[in-house]
């Protein structure tokens, strides 16, 4: 996704993507983005771009004009937790908690093993998001 840049960011976009899609998973009908964002406490303009993202990754589907709105494209338990990150990933999150870019901090083998363990965590996060699904956050109903 081009319009995110940062681990922190992409971490930010992910959190409110959940939200979101919980949201619309306990309303029947549509959801307007406004209401969606003032149900999280974001700004709907900024709510869209990630609403387009979960619609472009088929999670959403959205009905435009007056009486518009966001709904879920599949059950809850059909959406994966990993499908809601890919959608909202421009960088791994692992890179925010191992940033190993600097040349001047490390020799070269230290600095690959410490890739390696970002490029780990990142597959530890990935296999952990693909057992979980929108249902299982929404408790036992």
């Amino acid at each position: 996704m081009n319009e995110k840049t940062s681990s922190a960011s992409s971490i930010r976009w992910f959190s409110l993507a959940l939200q979101a899609l919980l949201i619309m998973a306990d309303n029947e009908g549509l959801c307007p983005s406004a209401r969606l964002a003032d149900k999280i406490g974001s700004e709907s303009g900024f709510l869209r771009k990630i609403l387009r993202n979960l619609v472009k990754e088929g999670l959403v589907q959205a009905k435009e004009g007056r009486d518009g709105g966001y709904f879920l494209a599949k059950p809850p338990e059909d959406i994966r937790l990993s499908d809601v990150y890919a959608g909202m990933r421009a960088e791994p999150f692992s890179k925010g908690f191992l940033d190993v870019s600097s040349k001047e901090c490390f020799e070269p083998c230290t600095r690959s093993a410490l890739s390696g363990l970002k490029n780990e965590m990142e597959q530890w996060i990935l296999n952990g998001l693909e057992e979980k699904t929108l249902k299982d956050l929404m408790g036992k109903k």
